[in-house]
Order: structure tokens, then sequence, then C-alpha cells
């Protein structure tokens, strides 16, 4: 084991290569804590469950919360079971659920859960900010994964890019438009068009003009670009962390190792406070050397002085 960066407040992280976890050391005391998975997956490979399996649950799970996000409901008893049938089908074809966001979907339930924090607290609705979304693969999801508990989630979701947010826009009306029909036109969104806004522009900027709100219980960056453009990235991460709501999370993806490591170390050295990253032994392999789908994922709280 060897160590690859320093955390300025007196953390050492660590990268185990041959059972891919990460570790931190408290230097006061020397003593090692595991931040990522608690087991070893290459000696007990009976804990490696996949998420997008069948059977596995998670698919289930995410289906009931969407169609409970579609039909603005807090529970599907009330709707037809034929409907919910014929939806369950379309859900299983679609391309917009398919085996990368029912790994995301677990994976974020995991290190939420892990984190301890509720964010949104006892309140109804949950502000969530989702920062450089590109297409926004992920946008229906994660509104249905915090809106599982009732709450009514409102999604900004937003980059610099137009022809990705366009993309973004047709992308969920497109997931809208399936489950309508799908149910023959017997759910309805409750506040359409209000629950999920897609912004072609600078988060900061549109918070000093005071249109968008100036705090968030969830932020929300899928396959965080440090490597990218460190500059760029850390104002990101100082406008993400300032902007954290009282028991909110800041929730960051990553494509490869150090990358992550990196990022965890710049959002600690900016007064981050990280509470959980796990690596995600499901993610799907991409073609280049050590890139795979959300392969980290970690919480990060706003600490004490930041």
């Amino acid at each position: 084991m060897s160590s690859l960066e320093h955390v300025s407040t007196g953390v050492n992280i660590f990268f185990s290569p041959s059972v891919d976890k990460i570790w931190a050391m408290n230097d006061i005391n020397g003593r090692f804590f595991d931040c990522a998975m608690p087991h070893d997956p290459d000696t007990d490979p009976s804990i490696i469950i996949d998420p997008a399996a069948t059977g596995s649950g998670t698919g289930e799970s995410m289906f009931d919360a969407l169609l409970m996000h579609f039909a603005g409901k807090e529970t599907t008893d009330e709707l037809d079971p034929r409907v919910v049938k014929a939806l369950r089908a379309e859900f299983e074809r679609s391309e917009f659920f398919g085996d990368d966001m029912r790994r995301l979907w677990a994976m974020c339930e995991r290190v939420v859960v892990q984190s301890g924090r509720v964010p949104g607290g006892t309140g109804s609705v949950i502000n969530l900010l989702n920062l450089a979304c590109g297409y926004c693969e992920e946008g229906a999801v994660l509104s249905a994964f915090w809106g599982r508990s009732g709450k009514r989630v409102r999604q900004f979701a937003m980059d610099l890019r137009h022809a990705e947010i366009d993309k973004a826009r047709r992308r969920y009306a497109a997931t809208e438009r399936m489950f309508e029909a799908a149910a023959g036109g017997k759910i309805r969104r409750r506040d359409e068009g209000l629950d999920v806004e897609f912004i072609a522009d600078d988060a900061t900027h549109l918070v000093g003009y005071g249109e968008i709100p100036e705090n968030y219980d969830v932020v929300f960056i899928r396959h965080q670009n440090l490597w990218h453009d460190r500059t760029t990235w850390q104002r990101i991460y100082e406008f993400a962390l300032a902007r954290i709501a009282d028991n909110g999370l800041l929730l960051i993806t990553s494509y490869f190792d150090r990358e992550h490591l990196l990022a965890l170390e710049l959002l600690k050295s900016l007064g981050g406070e990280i509470l959980v990253s796990e690596r995600n032994r499901s993610s799907r392999e991409l073609s280049y050397p050590g890139k795979s789908v959300d392969r980290h994922v970690a919480a990060i709280a706003r600490g004490q002085s930041s």
C-alpha cells in the first residue's frame, strides 16, 4: 500500500491496487479506516451482486420510484394494475433505464446511507442541483431517487453547452412520453414542467441574479473532470460546497481512480468533509485502460469552515 496524496487537515489517502480499496490514515493516531468497500471482493466474490442483474431488487425499486415520480403520487396502490404492468414492460425495454442507471442508483443508495445525512430533513421539497450535467442521462433517475419519501424534487440541471442541454430536455421529454404512452394517458405529472429545469448557463451567474435557489439539499456532479481543467473545476467545487444546505450532500462520481483521489484531496482542501467514498465494483469498463462508468462515488458535506 502506498500513499498517493496528502490531504491538508491531517489525513493521508492511500490506494491499494490489489484490492481496489481507498483508505485514509489519521496522522494523530496512525490508524487506518476503510473509505470504500468493507470487504475484499477478490477473496470473497460472493459479496458482489450486480445491481443490474435480474433479481437484485434494484430494478424493481427504481421502477416503483420512477412510477411515483411520473404519476405524481406517493404510492402506486391506486393505479390500475394493468397500467402498472404495461409500464413495467416498457421500463424493462427502455434504453433510458439500463444497467448503468441501475448501478448508479445502487451506489447512490449506499453512499447516502453511509453518510448518515438526510438531505431535506423534514421538509416537503428537495432542491437538487445537477452541475455539468451534459445530456443528463440521469435526470429522471435522480428526481425519482430523491423523491421516494414523497418529497417534491426540484431539479436544476445545468451545463454551459447549449447542445448538451437541448439533448437533455429532449431526453427527459421522451421519458415522460414513454410513461404516458404506456399508461394510455392514465398517469399525469403533478406541476408539469416545473420539477426539472434544464439550463444552459453558468450557475454562479444565475445565483447572483436570483434566478435559481441559493442553497441545495443535494448537489450532484456525474463524472467530474478535474484532469481536463483544474482551475475551472476548483471554481465548480468551491461553488458546490458553498451552496450545500444544512445536512445536505455533494455527490460526485469519477471515471478514474487517481482523478477521484485528486478530487477528494481538492475538496478537502477547500473545506469539504469527505463522508464516504465507494468503489463501484459493477462499473462498466470502457475502452480506455482504467476508465469505467461511475467507477467511484463519494458523498461530501460542507465543513465547518467552508
